[in-house]
């Protein structure tokens, strides 16, 4: 977006703002003046509002079929002004604060759509979007449009004794007097998951073709120019829509997205018909009897920041899990994915309870029958379990090692197989036709997770059944040795993987006598060695068997500056055959 375009959107949002707090009144309007400071200013979010509904403060809900007036007398005190404004924004964060900002939703509704009190819909669904990786670049395009404001003009606060009775039953604190109407549409752009390395530089460039998006829109037809490059881009990134528009299909890519964009004016219709709430004003309904149920305090801003970041955190460890969950390295080690996938659940299940406690506790602070201490104490309850910011992390950090040294060591056996268990192992080992079978066995990748049972415990699940090691994949000498042992290994097997009578096979055993790794050889079908080596060569006099010299297979090469060019390579470049003489002719650079 370009600084003129941003200075024109926030000075259109400026403009808005004003107008949502300093809406203009008859004379003999209460709904501000000497009452203005009891009033309430909450983001509509998808929900069904309506002038004169009764609406409870303390849990953020309509109350539906109660109203303070009739059709008739609502008809008679509603006004209407034109409020129209278009703009739009980007960003590119997914964090729950920068969704909140584009939607305007104030601290005191963004705490309670954390625990989970309020059902949004429409366009509000995009808060509940999150990216799957943590290692994924996303970029985000709003389209926000107002069209009128509807008042109720309140001339006098003398109520009808049916009125004071339907207050005093009711569980609402607040009446709806006042609704902005428009629409609002965001446009997610997710790239595809990346090395950690490139996310910033994807979402840079992600960021410049989408501000572009406006700009496409020549009188309501699309021309989209991009250069081949970012063409090429576009086409790795997928789409999501959220919108307060009904269209015959959401958009899933970055072209769709653009000819939808472009459409979004006329879809309010030719009267703006389809206009939705956007922003809703409430007058608290003590005003008109005083017996009514109060809103006594409001969450502070620090209890709100600390809601937001601890819940916020627990749902950055599981995109930062889901990473790991995707890894294709660690497809055939179940024992990891396995580890990986209870912990992100148990993970899952305290952020639930957690936004239970939450649930429970705002309408009670709210309503002044708990102090906002008891709130703050389930952060600190938070620091002190299995569940803190420091122990969660740690565990990915640990995992996340674990996972890279087994890659370092798979890589390193390109073309190996990899079999999951002892079963897949004993198949590939009795094969018909197998006489020798090496397997590299990774030794100490435990089933049991002494971390995820003292999880489990302190929310009264199963454990797994733990044994507890020290990670072995952060000791210096293992890693070393376990790289040597892989690098070993396949030098033995690259000259033979195409020869049926071996076999060589990557595994998980578990071996205390072995930290790390090992190789495992089967001879015949049994196993005869848990610490493989290539064998000493014994004198060459002594050698009366050519199987001696097997485990020293490799490939020929025939030097063209010293070969005798009598000499040709033959069965995959494993044997040198004498014949006719050979041309032999280089090409040199």
């Amino acid at each position: 977006m370009g600084d003129d375009t941003q200075q024109r959107a926030a000075g259109r949002i400026r403009t808005l703002r004003r107008c949502r707090t300093q809406p203009t009144w008859g004379k003999r309007s209460y709904w501000v003046g000497e009452m203005a400071s009891d009033n309430k200013t909450v983001a509509a979010l998808g929900r069904p509002f309506t002038l004169g509904m009764l609406y409870d403060a303390r849990t953020d809900e309509l109350i539906p079929g109660l109203t303070m007036w009739d059709d008739k007398t609502l008809q008679d005190k509603i006004t209407e002004s034109s409020q129209h404004s278009s703009a739009f924004d980007m960003a590119a964060s997914d964090s729950t604060e920068s969704k909140c900002t584009l939607l305007d939703v104030e601290a005191s509704l963004k705490v309670s759509f954390l625990g989970g009190l309020i059902e949004v819909e429409g366009s509000a669904k995009y808060l509940n979007d999150q990216k799957k990786f943590h290692n994924q670049s996303r970029v985000t395009l709003q389209y926000k449009a107002t069209t009128n404001f509807k008042q109720l003009m309140i001339d006098h606060l003398t109520m009808e004794p049916q009125q004071m009775d339907v207050i005093q039953k009711s569980s609402a604190t607040h009446v709806v007097t006042g609704i902005l109407y428009g629409t609002n549409a965001f446009f997610v752009f997710d790239s595809e998951k990346l090395e950690a390395s490139s996310v910033q530089d994807i979402q840079g460039s992600m960021q410049a073709v989408i501000k572009k998006i406006p700009s496409f829109d020549f009188e309501g037809k699309v021309k989209i120019q991009l250069t081949d490059e970012e063409k090429a881009l576009t086409q790795k990134f997928s789409c999501k829509f959220y919108g307060d528009f009904i269209l015959e299909s959401n958009p899933a890519t970055f072209e769709e997205a653009v000819n939808t964009y472009v459409q979004l004016p006329k879809l309010l219709g030719e009267k703006e018909e389809k206009a939705v709430p956007v922003h809703v004003w409430l007058m608290p309904l003590k005003n008109f009897n005083p017996k009514a149920v109060e809103l006594k305090n409001e969450i502070t801003d620090r209890s709100v920041w600390k809601a937001q970041d601890n819940l916020e955190d627990l749902r950055e460890i599981g995109t930062r899990c889901n990473d790991s969950l995707e890894d294709k390295v660690i497809e055939n080690f179940p024992v990891i994915l396995k580890q990986l996938s209870t912990f992100q659940k148990l993970c899952g299940y305290y952020a639930f309870n957690l936004e239970q406690d939450l649930a429970k506790k705002l309408p009670s602070i709210r309503e002044g029958k708990e102090d906002e201490s008891s709130l703050n104490q389930l952060f600190e309850d938070r620091d002190k379990s299995p569940f803190s910011h420091e122990k969660l992390t740690k565990w990915l950090d640990l995992k996340e090692r674990e996972i890279n040294v087994i890659r370092s060591c798979v890589d390193t056996m390109e073309g190996t197989k990899i079999v999951p268990n002892q079963s897949a192992l004993d198949r590939q080992v009795l094969a018909p036709g197998v006489d020798d079978a090496l397997c590299f066995v990774f030794t100490s990748v435990e089933k049991g997770d002494t971390d995820l049972d003292v999880m489990a415990d302190y929310l009264n699940f199963p454990k797994l059944g733990s044994t507890n090691e020290d990670p072995w994949y952060y000791s210096d000498e293992v890693v070393t040795k376990m790289r040597e042992k892989a690098k070993a290994f396949h030098q033995i097997a690259n000259p033979l993987k195409n020869n049926s009578q071996f076999c060589f096979l990557i595994a998980t055993i578990a071996n205390k006598n072995h930290t790390g790794a090992t190789v495992y050889h089967y001879k015949n079908h049994i196993l005869v060695s848990e610490d493989f080596s290539k064998p000493v060569l014994p004198p060459v006099e002594t050698i009366t068997d050519r199987r001696d010299l097997i485990w020293y297979a490799c490939d020929l090469n025939l030097d063209p500056n010293t070969a005798n060019y009598h000499l040709t390579l033959s069965e995959r470049n494993k044997k040198a055959t004498h014949g006719a003489r050979q041309s032999v002719s280089w090409q040199y650079p």
